[in-house]
């Protein structure tokens, strides 16, 4: 029997995760953190025909095609491989009279392996953010990520 690798979600931000690019929001979705890569999902209404796919995907239990489809669901959706990270960092977003935290990723990409730079700011609600701050889920993702590139380039987890 072939020992198969298996993709796993390390770490998910649902719903309220904003795309940024320097100050301004591109787009609004999930952040998921998986042991092969960083994935931002914008968030879309599906048909009934991709319900449908959903459902399938979810009972097979392969998070990686799952991943997979998603990813073809909204022309703005984007993976960054965990191999390309190069650095998880904290900044800060200048809103007045009080800056927000935010992740800040620096990886390799394009043609000619250029560092980029991606920013994600988690919006919490109101009542949770009582007893948590911005701050704590920046810090836990940042934590998370440099984890799991510590294991990747060790090769724990194959």
């Amino acid at each position: 029997m072939e020992n198969e690798y298996k993709e796993v979600v390390l770490k998910e931000y649902p719903k309220f995760t904003r795309w940024m690019k320097g100050q301004q929001i591109i787009g609004v979705g999930n952040l998921i953190l998986t042991n092969e890569r960083l994935v931002f999902l914008n968030q879309v209404e599906l048909s009934s025909r991709q319900i449908e796919i959903w459902r399938k995907l979810l009972e097979a239990g392969n998070t990686s095609k799952q991943i997979d489809f998603t990813l073809t669901l909204h022309k703005r959706n984007f993976e960054v491989p965990l191999s390309s990270v190069i650095s998880a960092n904290m900044s800060r977003y200048c809103l007045l009279p009080f800056p927000r935290p935010y992740l800040r990723i620096s990886y390799k990409g394009g043609s000619r392996d250029k560092e980029k730079t991606l920013g994600f700011m988690f919006t919490i609600s109101l009542l949770k953010g009582f007893y948590q701050l911005e701050l704590t889920i920046v810090w836990v993702w940042i934590r998370v990520i440099r984890r799991a590139l510590k294991a990747k380039q060790s090769g724990i987890g194959r």
